[in-house]
């Protein structure tokens, strides 16, 4: 276990005092809209919210061990081989003993994991998978395919299931919809196909249409594709799902492809029958969990044709998908030019839990273990999923918090008041949910997203309110919305307008501990318009 200094253990203190501190208030308002009744959609086929069911083992055509043998009866039937086959991949699976060893397996590009085996027939399709022999409250198995000259760490456990042989794909014809079952040209395509045939994994279909030809015919390969999308509430309609990453495999021979800003994706290797489709909920700077511990998937048919993805309101799929959407605006995306929460180190863990909350952030802390370092709840106090824009805007607010910390330090931010923080974190949220759907409402000419103003920037907000540290004192620097004029003299009399949230970070947040301070920093940096009465005027009911 890595050595913690005392500042870090004070810093520690500090996170869990202020733990439950640093939440995103909780919104009981009711949410019009709400299409519970819908679900997701993946060519009819609906899929379970609950674990994973696996059943029968499947005889892996792409195991050297097979691949040889079809090698070998190749050869005595008289076929000329390129080039002798030797074992290019191993099917392996990893035990990570903690939260660091799991990092430190995502942060290897040359990994591809999967938290279920690899060789089993899916019977259930589900969000999440865990095996069961392992404690509930351990890391699950990483299952992996890696190249056959990979350098396994020495910290983490590992074993190897057996060696893996994939033929080189681009020397097997493409499939035509002229002739789909002329003979291969290639030895390799003829290899591929002895495989499947002697380990049981021809299409019954395919295999008939053959015999029907009076000729052993093989199947040419295809490139798995298809089109993402997801419902939003505001918007009331399906929407792209873009920089999602889409899984194709068929047991151990893997692809993946992230979908472009129509939804779609495109494998670029191909494939000679059915795949498995999934969604593996994760990037290369956060990882969106079911739960603590296990990691969010959508694991979609098992066919061979393209897959067109429709995720419905009403369960957890549509918010794991609302949730990346979020993140990936922070980390990726167009985010008002201000600090990515993105880590020094690791993945951010984002975890989802299906029962009635809001969001916290927890402190990105390596030594707090298992531990998320953002939790984002999904359903109200009636027990209703919240709006897609809802949870847009709670993930939001908690990476405003992470990018808060990272722009500052974060033993510095947890000696930030709450007052700050938490204000900040609204301006964030306010700024990026109102440009993410003002951007939506442009592009599909929609009035209520157009003109979206989330949460009304809390301009109902006075020093009474049990959550008074959730202030909009930075949105006030930004809109122009006078809450005194409309609400009353209890409101902050407002007349501050024009500051951008790139100019309030890189001039005010910095210097922003408390509430003189930050009335310091505000007059140190005034835009052009704004006197220092506008700002004794904003601050006098914080006081």
């Amino acid at each position: 276990m890595k050595k913690v200094s005392i500042i870090s253990t004070i810093v520690i203190v500090i996170t869990f005092v202020n733990l439950f501190l640093s939440c995103k208030k909780d919104e009981s308002i009711s949410q019009s809209k709400n299409t519970n009744s819908l679900k997701s959609t993946d060519n009819g086929e609906n899929q379970s919210e609950e674990m994973l069911v696996l059943g029968e083992e499947i005889n892996d055509p792409y195991a050297y061990s097979n691949m040889q043998l079809a090698y070998t009866n190749l050869i005595e039937s008289g076929e000329i081989a390129p080039e002798e086959i030797y074992p290019n991949k191993i099917y392996v699976r990893f035990l990570p003993e903690n939260e660091d060893q799991w990092q430190e397996l995502k942060q290897d590009e040359s990994l591809i994991l999967y938290d279920y085996p690899l060789n089993y027939e899916i019977i259930e399709y589900g969000t999440y998978y865990h095996d069961p022999t392992l404690p509930d409250s351990a890391i699950t198995w990483q299952y992996s395919v890696v190249p056959s000259d990979y350098q396994f760490p020495e910290n983490i456990y590992y074993e190897t299931i057996y060696n893996v042989y994939i033929p080189p794909m681009d020397q097997i014809e493409e499939e035509t919809e002229d002739n789909i079952y002329e003979e291969y040209s290639t030895f390799y395509g003829k290899l591929l196909y002895e495989s499947y045939q002697l380990t049981g994994n021809i299409d019954e279909e395919l295999e008939q249409k053959m015999q029907q030809q009076k000729a052993k015919k093989k199947d040419k390969k295809w490139h798995p594709s298809g089109t993402i999308y997801v419902y939003d509430h505001l918007l009331n309609r399906l929407i792209p799902l873009k920089e999602a990453e889409v899984h194709a495999r068929y047991c151990t021979h893997i692809e993946t492809n992230l979908t472009n800003s129509n939804g779609y994706f495109y494998m670029t290797d191909g494939f000679l029958y059915k795949v498995n489709y999934a969604i593996k909920w994760e990037r290369g700077r956060y990882d969106i969990r079911n739960g603590s511990i296990s990691q969010a998937w959508y694991n979609g048919p098992k066919q061979k044709s393209s897959w067109s993805l429709n995720i419905w309101a009403g369960g957890k799929s549509i918010m794991y998908a609302t949730i990346h959407r979020a993140a990936y605006k922070q980390f990726y995306g167009s985010n008002l030019g201000i600090q990515r929460p993105t880590l020094a180190v690791g993945k951010t863990k984002i975890c989802y839990i299906d029962a009635y909350g809001t969001g916290v952030y927890w402190g990105s802390w390596s030594v707090l273990g298992i531990a998320p370092d953002i939790k984002i709840w999904g359903k109200d106090i009636n027990n209703n999923y919240r709006n897609t824009n809802i949870i847009f805007g709670y993930t939001s607010h908690e990476l405003g918090h992470q990018a808060h910390s990272r722009f500052i330090g974060i033993t510095q931010f947890w000696q930030t008041s709450k007052l700050i923080y938490e204000s900040w974190a609204q301006v964030v949220e306010w700024a990026l949910t109102n440009d993410e759907y003002h951007t939506l409402g442009s592009i599909y000419n929609n009035y209520n997203a157009l003109y979206y103003d989330h949460e009304n920037g809390g301009q109902d907000w006075t020093k009474q309110d049990p959550n008074w540290e959730y202030s909009p004192i930075f949105v006030d620097l930004i809109d122009n919305f006078n809450q005194s004029i409309v609400y009353g003299s209890s409101h902050p009399n407002d007349n501050i307008t024009g500051y951008s949230l790139q100019y309030i970070q890189n001039n005010i947040l910095d210097d922003s501990y408390g509430l003189s301070s930050l009335y310091n920093s505000v007059k140190n940096h005034k835009i052009s318009g704004v006197s220092d009465t506008d700002v004794d005027n904003l601050f006098s009911l914080y006081w």
